[in-house]
């Protein structure tokens, strides 16, 4: 059985009796390690709030070579996690709001909050 697989890049792949969900989990991998590393180089600080990733690993992901990503990327398992990982606050923020863009500031600031909790070691908060 083959399927046609969207592949990062919009390169479709023919693959034979490969399981879709785990093709599905390598592409979204290399797309994130690929998102990742172009994040890094644009803007180090930018890249490190956005991600939620440490110095070190920013260092790591950032010195990865293209074989490393594919190999990195196939390991079954997202490397990547949902941040907001809170029932109220996911309710929160997809809730209606009569100020779309207060939304996006509201992400920020719990963003940034557990990023700095992160650093100093304490418990993120989850308003």
């Amino acid at each position: 059985m083959q399927y046609g697989l969207p592949c990062t890049g919009g390169i479709v792949m023919n693959v034979t009796n490969f399981n879709e969900p785990m093709q599905c989990i390598r592409d979204l991998n290399l797309s994130y390690l690929l998102l990742a590393q172009r994040l890094i180089h644009e803007d180090r600080f930018t890249a490190k709030f956005r991600l939620g990733l440490s110095e070190s690993t920013i260092d790591i992901v950032k010195g990865l070579t293209f074989p490393q990503l594919i190999k990195l990327s196939s390991t079954g398992q997202l490397i990547c996690r949902l941040r907001i990982d809170n029932e109220t606050v996911i309710d929160c923020l997809t809730k209606d709001s009569r100020i779309d863009a207060l939304q996006s500031i509201h992400t920020g600031i719990i963003l940034s909050t557990d990023l700095l909790n992160s650093l100093s070691g304490e418990e993120p908060s989850r308003s």
